[in-house]
């Protein structure tokens, strides 16, 4: 066919990965193990496939304050890129997952939350991956087989990770984590952040109203 032709992107989703150098994530891997090791030291044997987590207030120790600070300038940054009206974030939940060998985390997300993100301490490989999965549930009536996967035609994404890389995503974007194929645990930090004024201030309607006279008057 001989005619001009473009292509239009709608309502796309990212996800932002942020690599630290090793002289900036080697010292916060120390400081955040420190708190880890002894909690990865209680885990049972037998873990019944399932990874496990750690409360979800580690945002609070000082010891993941240098985390907190590396998270909320990747926050800044986003909200940057989204052409978002400038709110200050703070971290909503902080908590551990402890991936053993043969262990797997089901498909979720985190309610309640503008931004969510996951740290990596330990990767190792055959536990070295994050997948995300398309919500269009349209999308899926329809699958004819593909010659070529790639992100314009999957339902599910699966991304590599590695020591010190930090990925964010949208909190409403579904993700999970394969079974963990290697002999050691895998160890990661998952964060959330929100809007701080978001209650007063960023929950009001987006619009105004268009007629004279439309002031409610207190009964």
């Amino acid at each position: 066919m001989q005619s001009k032709r473009s292509l239009l992107s709608f309502f796309p989703t990212y996800a932002w990965v942020f690599q630290l150098e090793p002289p900036e994530y080697e010292p916060l891997n120390r400081a955040l193990m420190s708190v880890l090791t002894p909690m990865m030291e209680r885990l049972l044997p037998e873990s019944g496939g399932r990874s496990r987590q750690t409360d979800t207030n580690l945002h609070e120790l000082p010891e993941f304050e240098g985390l907190n600070r590396i998270l909320l300038e990747a926050g800044k940054e986003i909200v940057e890129f989204l052409n978002l009206k400038d709110n200050p974030m703070f971290v909503s939940g902080c908590w551990a997952n402890f991936g053993q060998p043969n262990t797997s985390h089901h498909e979720h997300s985190h309610p309640n939350n503008f931004l969510s993100a996951v740290y990596y301490l330990r990767t190792p490989k055959g536990g070295n991956s994050i997948s995300f999965s398309d919500l269009r549930s349209q999308a899926h009536i329809l699958a004819p087989p593909v010659k070529q996967p790639h992100s314009n035609n999957a339902s599910h994404v699966t991304v590599e990770v590695a020591e010190g890389r930090l990925i964010v995503f949208p909190a409403w974007l579904r993700h999970y984590v394969d079974v963990n194929n290697s002999k050691e645990t895998r160890i990661s930090v998952a964060i959330n952040l929100m809007f701080r004024d978001y209650g007063s201030d960023l929950s009001k309607p987006r619009f105004s109203g268009n007629l004279t006279e439309t002031r409610v008057k207190p009964g």
